[in-house]
């Protein structure tokens, strides 16, 4: 695995290449997926500057954990493969992410590219792990606060390496922290409830999702070590993360090529590598036969 000068890692001649450089987009695949977004966000702002009645801002924001899912999962994606050819479009766009989901700029690329990724078959190293000390598997709680209240410990440990990389973490982390602090001083209760309770809660259920990954599979090598769901409502809502054996035999792909790779590696993945995914996404359909 290398490491891009954007910190994404990647197998070696497998790297996303940026599509037509005349787009501020490098796929434009990403292009109604943050309108979406950023069309979300603006909500967000309008809720909280317009909404005085605490209960109904309560139910706003428990209904809006729901909805950052997808936000969650191109997050992910993003810090995989940026989104724009621009750097200042990309720190906007993560400063965006990061008030609706809790994961800041830069904190995904190094617990998770430049972690996970590279450490994943090894339980010990893992930042993501879900076994325990003794080699038994956690529980889904256990893990999901697990990887919560150690996400930013473990993606600054891992920054020593990547000092760059660290600093952007740093920087960015200190604005969006400070835009945070702002909305709460301006209108404490619709700032404490969008802007900081609904953040971690997104954040702790990105990691409550992450658990059906990998907990209890084999760690022998990347056709064996994930869990895949197939199901289309699935893959729609989170950009193919349901494709996870070819997103970790090469992490560098745009997730709208993860179809394709999946085709090129399912012979290799066996049946037992593949579950239905859960609540809400089972009530949209049933998963296709592997």
């Amino acid at each position: 695995m290398n490491v891009s000068p954007e910190g994404i890692a990647t197998d070696v001649g497998n790297a996303a290449v940026p599509s037509n450089r005349m787009s501020v987009f490098r796929y434009a695949a990403d292009r109604p997926r943050v309108a979406a977004f950023v069309t979300h966000f603006a909500i967000d702002l309008c809720a909280y500057l317009f909404i005085d009645n605490p209960l109904v801002l309560l139910v706003y924001a428990t209904v809006g954990i729901f909805l950052k899912a997808p936000v969650c999962a191109f997050n992910h994606h993003h810090q995989h493969v940026p989104t724009f050819h621009s750097d200042v479009l990309n720190r906007l766009l993560e400063l965006v992410y990061g008030l609706q989901t809790g994961a800041f700029s830069h904190a995904w690329v190094l617990h998770h590219s430049v972690g996970h990724h590279l450490h994943y078959l090894d339980q010990k190293l893992d930042e993501s792990r879900w076994q325990r000390d003794d080699g038994t598997t956690m529980g889904e709680l256990e893990y999901s606060v697990n990887v919560t209240l150690t996400a930013y410990p473990r993606a600054w440990q891992v920054g020593a390496k990547y000092p760059k990389l660290r600093f952007t973490l740093l920087w960015m982390s200190l604005l969006t922290l400070s835009i945070m602090a702002a909305l709460v001083a301006y209108r404490p209760i619709p700032g404490l409830l969008l802007f900081v309770l609904t953040p971690f809660f997104t954040l702790f259920g990105t990691a409550w999702a992450t658990y059906a990954h990998h907990a209890g599979r084999s760690t022998a090598s990347h056709s064996v070590a994930s869990n895949n769901i197939l199901q289309p409502f699935y893959n729609w809502w989170t950009g193919n993360l349901g494709l996870h054996t070819a997103h970790h035999t090469r992490p560098g792909v745009h997730w709208s090529e993860l179809p394709k790779l999946h085709d090129e590696l399912k012979a290799n993945i066996p049946a037992d590598a593949y579950n239905a995914p859960g609540a809400p996404w089972k009530w949209f359909g049933k998963s296709p036969t592997p």
